[in-house]
């Protein structure tokens, strides 16, 4: 039986439709489901996060070759899980996966809604794992991999490439899913790097993400008119921080920067707020 027919199937037996609200695109062709597989390179001792498990299409293959730790929200699909996988390897979590406390887990492999992308990618990226199989679209997945300069880099590029090597390793055609996107999506893998580490991780990721809130202003502005992070975060005044960064080029936009020098600057005004001390 086709994936497409069994969706049907199960779609008349728990009655339900996929949910917009969810951003819910269930795929349906087992290439594209082994190709995802495949890119994880799972073995017995890995534990999976998976996140949105849906229909379990996923979640099935997933079980084949490690224990699987699958968040679902939708209420209904919960109920369908629970009844269609009986995999010993499997363990279920009804709710919203941006909300819960994460298990314990060392890949992730998922195809996850696509309308809070940015938000996973964060949420993981704080946590941190061995390898991460995520299904984005093209739009998205383009900004994990951009470069300083260009039109995609953002917040999101400097955190993921502080934190790993992103690469794309795929593509899936609308074709492959149910309903269609509207766009084509790409198989992202995402393997840790050990590069230069900031001093405190997750006032880094505040520290990037403000800055990028006046992307097309020079560093010096961007940190002036960051006044409030800066009290708030590094007890220092805005000037103060420019100050402290004399040796680097502050006349540079911020989208332009790149990510070593991020880390670079948030050491120096880090270490001259007196934190650590």
């Amino acid at each position: 039986m086709s994936l497409f027919a069994e969706l049907n199937n199960l779609m008349a037996k728990y009655r339900f439709r996929p949910k917009k609200r969810f951003s819910q695109h269930f795929v349906i062709n087992e290439s594209a489901l082994q190709r995802i597989v495949d890119a994880a390179d799972l073995g017995k001792r890995d534990r999976v996060l998976e996140i949105g498990a849906g229909t379990g299409f996923l979640t099935r293959e997933l079980c084949k070759y490690s224990r699987v730790f699958a968040v679902e929200i939708d209420k209904a699909l919960c109920g369908l899980l629970k009844d269609e996988l009986k995999s010993r390897n499997l363990k279920m979590h009804c709710g919203d996966f941006l909300k819960m406390e994460l298990p314990e887990f060392n890949k992730v492999v998922s195809v996850p809604p696509y309308n809070i992308s940015r938000k996973i990618m964060l949420k993981l990226l704080r946590k941190g794992f061995e390898r991460a199989v995520l299904v984005f679209q093209d739009e998205f997945a383009n900004k994990l991999i951009a470069e300083p300069g260009f039109p995609h880099y953002s917040a999101i590029s400097v955190l993921c490439q502080y934190k790993t090597t992103p690469e794309i390793v795929g593509t899936i055609a609308p074709s492959c899913f149910f309903p269609k996107p509207k766009a084509r999506s790409v198989i992202v893998r995402l393997t840790p790097t050990e590069k230069s580490c900031a001093l405190d991780e997750a006032l880094f990721f505040r520290f990037v993400i403000e800055l990028f809130r006046h992307r097309k202003k020079n560093v010096e502005n961007a940190i002036l008119d960051c006044k409030k992070f800066m009290k708030e975060g590094f007890g220092i005044s805005s000037a103060k921080a420019v100050g402290a960064l004399r040796e680097f080029d502050l006349k540079e936009k911020v989208d332009v920067v790149e990510v070593k020098t991020f880390t670079d600057m948030f050491n120096v005004i880090y270490s001259a707020s007196g934190i650590a001390e």
